[in-house]
């Protein structure tokens, strides 16, 4: 039953209403900067190998120099975009811990594929084939071939600007871009198994150890 205006006390119909606090305002998200950065494409990659060079001449364990690289990768790859890139269609109904786990899983995949090219005490020969702007948002190629002992893989590194510097948003190796492949793999179980089904094989996949 709806209260009659007759039946409020006098009292309070000319206590003057009190206002509502205002609620704070939610932090909003840094944009990303997509200046271009100081260094050029292939010069942040020459910047990558030369670190890693150094790792496979000090590390002399599989294990530890497996390790050592992929510390290198999370500061050179961008794998929340590469994520969002394999499941364009899901990316956005994600939850944040969904988005979060399926990083981490996509990460140790990447590095996984990665890693196993080098090894302990050989340095990787590097060679610059070019580079050039592709699609938007500044995206730039920097093509190489990396030889280690006589095995040699064609290495297409594809980068973004990202506040001011530059990150790896993916790698095809022998003409196979890793996002591209993910994104057709995961399609096909996404269609059979759902989200749960992917996650499931992504950290089988992620707990394969490289040889």
């Amino acid at each position: 039953m709806s209260l009659s205006v007759s039946a409020i006390p006098a009292w309070a119909a000319k206590k003057p209403p009190v206002a509502p606090t205002p609620a704070a305002p939610a932090p909003a998200d840094k944009p990303k900067s997509t200046a271009p950065p100081k260094e050029t494409a292939r010069q942040f990659i020459e910047r990558l190998h030369q670190r890693l060079d150094a790792v496979v001449k000090v590390e002399q364990a599989l294990d530890g120099l497996h390790a050592a690289i992929g510390k290198e990768l999370d500061a050179a790859l961008d794998y929340t975009e590469m994520a969002r890139q394999t499941v364009p269609q899901q990316w956005d109904g994600l939850q944040a811990t969904q988005r979060a786990e399926f990083v981490v899983l996509l990460a140790k995949m990447v590095q996984n594929t990665y890693v196993k090219r080098f090894k302990p005490g050989t340095p990787a020969q590097v060679a610059f084939a070019g580079s050039r702007p592709v699609g938007g948002n500044g995206r730039v190629e920097v093509q190489t071939a990396i030889t280690v002992k006589k095995t040699t893989a064609d290495v297409t590194y594809t980068l973004m600007p990202s506040d001011g510097r530059w990150m790896v948003v993916d790698l095809t190796v022998d003409e196979a871009s890793q996002v591209q492949s993910y994104r057709k793999s995961f399609a096909k179980i996404l269609d059979k198994e759902g989200w749960n089904g992917l996650i499931a094989r992504c950290k089988k996949a992620a707990n394969k150890k490289p040889q």
